[in-house]
């Protein structure tokens, strides 16, 4: 079958407006998708009810779309240095330059939402509604006549619905290129030369139907058969482009005979439309035509289809036959169909035709494509058929304005609006943001699509930024946060690390960093003095948070009101306290002055357990630490640390140690110096890493650390991220309700397995196969070294920003030195060796 302009309609494009030979006028629109994957019940339901505002209130004849197509590498390029001064940050160049060959060889898809709609009939057709009907193939429309009104009038028609729908799925007019693309892609659908979507929205342009290429269309592909004059009896369509040059594309046309007679449960079964993807070397589009009937039609129609019934069963009333029971069975069906409208008023009545094309380079696979998805569906009860004869008629469904054809009846489908909704045609499983480096690639779509993660991005969109990971020892959390860590730097950012690992591998990896700084706590080259750190006004507050937890004392005990007393801004500047070296020396003093009060002879006595053990905190000797280095590893390895038990334990944590204590009060002042240091309107990221979260978020102070991160940082370009193994007890407070992104990795204990789906937002009743697939098939362990391989390393589940949860696979940095630096740890002999867990 030749092409001819009856397959594409299209007679001039204004914009997004189409105006076709018939006399039709579409507007067409890109959607923006709903959130779905892995979210609860209840936001699924939103999702439903979003679909049945849109259903509800589209005109008759309205084309649905999602087509699958390759993203340009250009655009996730361009995606990721949005925001970013390249002149001024050259090492994050370099990544960018070497994440187009990686990207490239990953070759992501991506799914592309349209909706088209019918806003009336050209003006200027000169064609009445009789003569449209028959198609005339002479009829014409004159594009020069198109008046600025004429634009105006068909836009507003289309507003007026797009008013009616409502703004959930955000759509935003195509740009006349999409139509060009749209075509090509039709006829090169899963063939080598299927053109790269123009999914970037350009200016208002026109086209013509000149721009669209000429192709033979074979139903049957009987050129390949050495029986051409026999009809062919296979359910594909050989497309040639006789002027391309390319092989030819071989598609297949599907479409449902039928849907479970007992209904489709939401969620989970009534989704058929999520089962099109990662279908390997195949293109798989699929389009929808709707019309819909009003409530008070339907009942109408029902009484009209009950009278009828009872005519035939009166016809058929002596006879001997199953026929009775056949009517009465109807008779029953029809009274709950009825029923269901009249109970709910703002019902309605669609008629759906869905058309699923399937398209590869050659029959064979584009057959094998076909009978998979056969198989997929009957999982779902769904039948489908790939008609003979009627392909071209299917294949013609999907382009907009094309006019009514037998074969879109004869598959066409009835149910209520409400069961439709059901469908969600759209949604999607897109994970984190819209911009920002690329950390990985999107597992649960199907499609490997780049997840961004604009961590630098969301502060300048008064968004948090702060991120927290959880994860079983050796599951990739250390060497995800250095990733983040290290994308902060090359983008311009400032990053503190605090290291607790025995081997140094924060150390390690700073040192391919030009000019970090590496403090050792316990063989300071800086001081974390407060009273020398910070301001007069707060400084003595800020000493308070940690002397008198480190002294175990109370506020308000004799001794912690004395303490109070000297730190207030009065006593320091009356007592000329500069340091805590100078508090000590002024409870000494008054503790030997007559007179004075017992509580400083305790106080003196506390001070002098820990002056001699903390010169980090009171040798003078020591400069104060500055933060303005690009990085920054605080060693604290040889701090002894509470658990997180002997911190949320009252008896337990009033029976610890003064080792204990000291390494408390130093981690806590780290935290409160960086939030000194970051959460300052200096014009410049910063983001603190601990990768033992129970110490921010289980004490006053690391909790309130945490907090400010999370609430503040998105006004002053900060953010925190934290690690644990368990988040039901380590990420508590702010940590749980204020930091949005959330990763899990590898769990296979099966309570600390349940407590990070839990705390990543999954309900577990709903979808319990999540917790074997977190435990059993995240980067598994294999073979006799129990060793992950290559392709395995870095799966985790994913919540961004947008409460959206997904899977994905970590990739880790596209250059190479910068892959080798967070892959490799020193060992304590002294040589590297690669991180179980390291990802390319």
């Amino acid at each position: 079958m030749g092409f001819n302009r009856d397959l594409q309609p299209t007679a001039a494009i204004r914009g997004h407006l189409q105006f076709t030979h018939s006399g039709l006028v579409t507007a067409t629109y890109f959607i923006n998708p709903l959130g779905y994957g892995l979210r609860k019940a209840g936001d699924k339901f939103d999702v439903k009810m979003a679909h049945h505002a849109l259903i509800s209130n589209l005109p008759n004849g309205s084309l649905l779309l999602g087509i699958q197509a390759r993203q340009n590498t250009i655009d996730v390029l361009s995606k990721m240095v949005e925001g970013v001064d390249l002149d001024e940050c050259e090492d994050y160049a370099d990544e960018v330059v070497a994440s187009f060959e990686r990207v490239r060889a990953i070759n992501p898809l991506t799914r592309i939402f349209l909706l088209s709609i019918p806003v009336g009939a050209a003006a200027n057709s000169g064609i009445s509604a009789l003569s449209r009907m028959w198609r005339s193939s002479t009829t014409t429309i004159d594009a020069t006549a198109l008046s600025r009104a004429d634009l105006d009038k068909y836009e507003e028609e289309a507003n007026e619905i797009l008013s009616r729908v409502g703004g959930d799925f955000e759509p935003t007019p195509v740009p006349a290129a999409l139509f060009q693309w749209l075509w090509e892609h039709y006829l090169a659908r899963g063939a080598v030369n299927d053109p790269v979507a123009p999914t970037r929205i350009g200016a208002l342009d026109d086209a013509t139907a000149a721009v669209f290429r000429s192709a033979a269309l074979d139903e049957g592909a009987r050129a390949d058969s050495n029986r051409r004059l026999r009809p062919s009896f296979v359910p594909v369509i050989k497309i040639v482009q006789p002027d391309s040059g390319y092989r030819p594309s071989y598609q297949a046309m599907l479409t449902p005979r039928s849907f479970p007679y007992g209904g489709m449960a939401f969620p989970g079964g009534s989704e058929f439309l999520a089962v099109l993807e990662g279908l390997g070397d195949v293109t798989v589009d699929w389009g929808m035509r709707v019309s819909a009937k009003p409530a008070e039609t339907v009942l109408k129609n029902n009484e009209v289809n009950l009278r009828r019934l009872g005519e035939q069963m009166d016809q058929r009333d002596q006879e001997v036959s199953f026929a009775q029971n056949t009517l009465m069975s109807k008779a029953q069906m029809l009274g709950e169909y009825n029923q269901h409208f009249e109970v709910n008023g703002g019902e309605s009545e669609v008629s759906f035709t869905t058309v699923i094309a399937v398209g590869g380079s050659t029959q064979d696979a584009t057959m094998d494509a076909v009978n998979t998805l056969r198989r997929r569906y009957k999982r779902f009860q769904v039948e489908m058929t790939a008609p003979v004869g009627a392909q071209v008629d299917l294949w013609s469904m999907l382009v907009p304005g094309s006019p009514p054809r037998r074969a879109y009846d004869d598959f066409a489908h009835i149910v209520p609006s409400d069961m439709w909704a059901g469908f969600v045609p759209f949604t999607t499983n897109q994970i984190g943001d819209d911009s920002g480096p690329v950390i990985g690639i999107n597992l649960l779509s199907g499609n490997f699509e780049p997840i961004h993660f604009g961590i630098m991005e969301a502060a300048l969109h008064d968004l948090s930024a702060s991120f927290a990971v959880t994860g079983e020892l050796g599951s990739g959390k250390s060497y995800f946060l250095k990733l983040i860590a290290v994308l902060v730097h090359d983008m311009g950012g400032q990053f503190l690390a605090i290291d607790r690992s025995q081997v140094g591998e924060w150390e390690h990896f700073a040192a391919s960093i030009d000019n970090a700084v590496i403090i050792d706590l316990a063989n300071p080259s800086v001081s974390l003095d407060p009273l020398r750190l910070f301001d007069p006004r707060v400084a003595g507050e800020r000493a308070l948070d940690s002397i008198l937890p480190l002294l175990d004392l109370s506020p308000t005990s004799g001794a912690g009101a004395a303490i109070s007393g000297l730190l207030s801004p009065k006593g320091m500047e009356q007592h000329r306290i500069r340091s805590l070296l100078d508090l000590y020396k002024v409870v000494c003093r008054l503790r030997d002055a007559p007179g004075e009060l017992e509580e400083y002879a305790d106080l003196a006595a506390r001070l002098g357990t820990v002056v001699e053990r903390v010169p980090v905190l009171f040798d003078p000797g020591l400069r104060p630490v500055r933060l303005d280095a690009a990085a920054t590893v605080v060693r604290s390895h040889k701090l002894a640390l509470p658990s997180a038990e002997e911190l949320t334990t009252p008896h337990l944590y009033n029976r610890l140690p003064l080792t204990k204590r000291l390494g408390t009060a130093l981690y806590e002042l780290v935290g409160v110096t960086a939030r000194e240091a970051f959460l300052s309107d200096n014009g410049r990221f910063g983001l603190l890493v601990g990768d033992e979260a129970h110490h921010f978020t289980q004490t006053q102070v690391g909790a309130s650390v945490t907090s400010d991160f999370s609430r503040d940082g998105r006004k002053h370009l900060a953010a925190i991220g934290l690690a644990s193994h368990d988040p039901a007890t380590d990420f508590q407070g702010a940590a749980h309700n204020l930091i949005p992104n959330r990763f899990v990795f590898r769990q296979r204990d099966e309570t600390l397995a349940r407590n990070s789906l839990e705390w990543l937002g999954v309900d577990l009743e709903e979808a319990p196969f999540l917790l074997s697939i977190l435990r059993e098939e995240t980067s598994p362990p294999v073979g006799a070294g129990r060793q992950v391989p290559e392709e395995r390393r870095g799966e985790m589940f994913m919540r961004d920003a947008l409460n959206r949860i997904g899977r994905g696979k970590v990739l880790g940095p596209a250059r190479p030195d910068r892959g080798a630096a967070i892959t490799s740890t020193p060992s304590v002999a002294g040589h590297t060796e690669r991180e179980p867990e390291a990802v390319r």
